[in-house]
């Protein structure tokens, strides 16, 4: 591989490090100017604010969702999966109109769309590497890598998760694993993060205690696993022909709105719904609900995200698919509780998110190494998690 090549990833790496930042710090505004408030988490900035406050602030982001993407699809050239965009390399995806889709995932998920954030930095981070590439000529081989690079860098950008992310592009894109490739991924994910770092500080999403980790959370795990290859099963079987109304449609813009009134109404007794599920993560994490509440919550938060997806929203699916599983697992482990050997509730909760990640995302082992990365846990959570991966994974691929 050529000096410009290398040259190519690192550039990319430092501009996808930039862009985790910036969106980072716009997200952030947005939330703060929504919800009126200036300290503190988002979960707490929501629970604090009124709850007609909440519902005019997803109103509004009903608004700019529906008519935001009914604009940009009219008007807009053709949008590129980043998926899509690794089949055509040279052509990559178009720059401009990517640039917009998302900063339309940030605003939207900054006023309380119930979705994530990491598709945003991923695909503004493919759109900078294609601008690159139209100015900085690399072979087929070459701009592939380097679009699939700028993906995974963009993810670390917001996560501070170099492993996971590293892994992502090689779990989830590459697919060839040798000493090159993983020397293309790592360079260019080590020098966002580094970027990241230096804008943002060492941020870790969830700091938590030490784990206890007893005998019992093996089995456990397993459960886990395959109680979370249930629930994934039900979720993709009712949002698989969503949206409702074709892309481009008025009518799904209109229905965006309402759809958005809905979630909001839904915030008034469950705040934690809204963003993309860190707030029902650090809930569950930290021990604080019932298993009512945290069946009351997966049931709210399920909804909130069919309605956002059934309206045509856009955003990633990481951290409702985390918020699903930690309140999911958290939600029957009073009944293991009762029988069998106890498990901590910030334990259990964990290994749901990394089950429902891995199988949701079909990424079993980034989602490993993205909770430990996330939670900053020693290395002895590994095994568990694997376990309840490995268990839903295979699963899930016997029913398929």
């Amino acid at each position: 591989m050529r000096l410009r090549f290398w040259v190519s990833l690192t550039a990319v790496g430092v501009i996808a490090g930039c862009i985790g930042f910036g969106l980072t710090e716009l997200m952030h505004f947005i939330q703060h100017t929504t919800f009126g408030y200036h300290a503190g988490s988002f979960r707490e900035g929501v629970a604090q604010a009124a709850p007609i406050r909440r519902w005019w602030a997803l109103l509004a982001c009903g608004v700019v969702a529906g008519f935001g993407w009914w604009a940009l699809h009219r008007f807009g050239k053709p949008l590129v999966p980043i998926g899509k965009s690794l089949k055509q390399p040279q052509q990559g995806v178009p720059v401009r109109t990517t640039f917009v889709h998302a900063l339309l995932q940030i605003i939207t998920v900054g006023m309380g769309s119930p979705l994530g954030r990491e598709v945003a930095p991923r695909e503004m981070s493919v759109a900078a590497a294609t601008a690159w590439l139209r100015r900085v000529k690399l072979n087929d081989d070459e701009a592939r890598m380097l679009l699939a690079c700028a993906s995974a860098a963009g993810l670390t950008a917001v996560y501070n998760t170099p492993m996971a992310a590293t892994v992502f592009a090689l779990e989830t894109m590459v697919l060839v694993i040798n000493a090159a490739n993983i020397a293309a991924v790592a360079l260019t994910v080590l020098t966002a993060t580094a970027v990241s770092r230096l804008l943002l500080g060492d941020l870790v999403q969830y700091p938590l205690p030490v784990l206890e980790i007893p005998h019992a959370a093996l089995p456990f795990a397993v459960v886990a696993g395959l109680g979370a290859a249930l629930l994934a099963h039900v979720f993709k079987k009712s949002t698989a022909r969503l949206p409702l109304q074709a892309y481009g449609s008025l009518k799904l813009a209109w229905l965006a709105v309402g759809a958005f009134a809905l979630i909001g109404l839904l915030a008034g007794s469950f705040p934690e719904i809204l963003g993309n599920g860190k707030a029902g993560n650090q809930l569950e994490f930290a021990g604080m609900l019932t298993g009512g509440d945290s069946l009351m919550l997966l049931a709210a938060k399920f909804i909130a995200v069919w309605l956002a997806l059934a309206a045509g929203a856009f955003g990633g699916l990481i951290t409702p698919s985390m918020m699903m599983g930690s309140t999911f697992t958290a939600a029957w482990l009073p009944l293991w509780n009762a029988y069998l050997p106890n498990v901590p509730t910030a334990t259990a909760s964990v290994i749901g998110a990394a089950a429902m990640l891995g199988i949701m995302q079909r990424m079993p082992l980034t989602a490993v190494l993205f909770l430990l990365e996330l939670t900053r846990q020693p290395a002895a959570l590994l095994f568990p998690l694997l376990l309840a991966v490995g268990a839903g994974w295979l699963v899930q691929k016997k029913a398929v």
